[in-house]
């Protein structure tokens, strides 16, 4: 990678753990039977609809959605955000992550771009959210009009912030998302959700932090 002005991130399952890694909670809480969930990257035998997500070939919303849908077979009128929400989702920001966003600002600028927050985070997230005081900008696609993985996001995102797309660095566990970033020129990176640690350890290597 070349020089680095602005750090931008993704949320999702990247600063926060992902749904998959709280399903088995969340079964025994509502009275699913373990392993009614998909568990996506976190089985070694793979989730062939996840990897059409990961790819691009499958719209991940609709993802999320068949998994709420399958979700309510068993529990009636189960909202899947909701649910994980009560289980204090928001409160569990991975702290090998955190500590890593407490680090960057000291050496660069760090933002947020994200495809609709508010469906895990809660109306009016923005205001009240608990990690905010470590960017400098949300960048959300309700706002701009438009998703990653497309390349206008990313376009919108750097110049919000006034920046140079090839010295901005952008985080992201889909690799759609992170081929989005390439194509509109900025930097990108895969977080491997199934090893916060080590993708971690490569950013804080890569960015000297």
């Amino acid at each position: 990678m070349t020089d680095i002005d602005v750090v931008l991130w993704d949320i999702g399952q990247v600063l926060y753990e992902s749904p998959f890694e709280r399903f088995d909670e969340l079964e025994d809480a509502t009275g699913m039977p373990r392993g009614t969930l998909p568990r996506g990257p976190f089985v070694p035998e793979g989730d062939a609809e996840y990897d059409k997500v990961d790819s691009g070939e499958r719209d991940e919303p609709e993802y999320w959605r068949d998994i709420e849908d399958l979700a309510r077979k068993t529990v009636p009128g189960l909202h899947l955000y909701d649910a994980l929400r009560e289980l204090g989702w928001e409160g569990r920001g991975r702290p090998v992550v955190v500590a890593l966003l407490g680090d960057i600002p000291k050496r660069y600028r760090q933002a947020v771009l994200t495809n609709d927050a508010t469906k895990f985070l809660g109306v009016g997230w923005k205001d009240t959210w608990e990690y905010k005081q470590y960017f400098e900008r949300i960048v959300d696609s309700l706002d701009i009009g438009v998703r990653k993985p497309d390349p206008a996001s990313y376009t919108a995102a750097v110049v919000a912030l006034g920046a140079d797309p090839a010295r901005t660095l952008f985080i992201d566990d889909l690799t759609a998302n992170v081929e989005g970033a390439r194509s509109a020129g900025l930097q990108a990176f895969r977080f491997d959700t199934t090893d916060p640690a080590a993708s971690v350890a490569e950013l804080r290597n890569t960015l000297g932090v």
